[in-house]
């Protein structure tokens, strides 16, 4: 089963269904979004686990996640067009920055440098909104900066009382990424990247 099939599963399953239930073509659609929905999230909930549970890796791995999409909510940032791009991307995101989170140490002029650096892009950025999606009202938008600040606030807060170097190292690593997603320099690097596999590729 590949995982670029969720919506062909999602649309045979949901034809399926509404063969059974004698569903016109309205509730068929809404069965396949929600079916694809559904499929996704639980294609994501294995690989999410499964793959930094083999690296040793999931604790970290989890914090990272949450603290992306914890902020991300209210700020923002890029997002990947397709779902198997998002899946890859995502697994490489929070499994590396795991894995960084048990080794690196952040000493406090680090710290604060970092987060200092981090609140300014907050408040000059944030929120960024997709293309397809944008934020209509300056009311909204300025809301959500405003909940992105105190989030931001609030995570290093936590940092600054926590004792456990990897859960600290997770939640700043996972902020400063969010953040950095902000500026569109994640961009750069994935554009980066696809120029080297387009090399590879004419190498080979």
């Amino acid at each position: 089963m590949y995982l670029t099939s969720v919506h062909s599963i999602a649309v045979t399953l949901s034809n399926v269904i509404a063969q059974e239930l004698n569903y016109d073509s309205i509730k068929r659609a809404k069965i396949t979004y929600g079916m694809e929905i559904l499929l996704g999230l639980i294609v994501k909930s294995v690989i999410f686990i499964m793959i930094p549970f083999c690296l040793g890796v999931l604790k970290q791995s989890l914090i990272v996640m949450f603290t992306i999409a914890f902020l991300r909510f209210a700020s923002g940032g890029s997002h990947c067009k397709t779902f198997i791009g998002c899946l890859i991307a995502s697994t490489i995101v929070y499994v590396s920055i795991g894995m960084l989170a048990r080794v690196v140490i952040i000493n406090d002029y680090l710290f604060y440098v970092l987060n200092i650096v981090s609140l300014l892009i907050i408040i000059l950025k944030a929120p960024v909104d997709p293309p397809e999606k944008p934020i209509k009202t300056k009311h909204k938008r300025y809301i959500m900066k405003l909940i992105s600040i105190l989030i931001l606030l609030l995570f290093i807060y936590i940092t600054n009382n926590v004792t456990t170097n990897d859960v600290k190292n997770s939640i700043l690593l996972g902020m400063y990424y969010q953040v950095i997603t902000l500026t569109g320099l994640d961009k750069m690097i994935y554009m980066y990247i696809n120029r080297l596999k387009l090399i590879a590729r004419e190498v080979n």
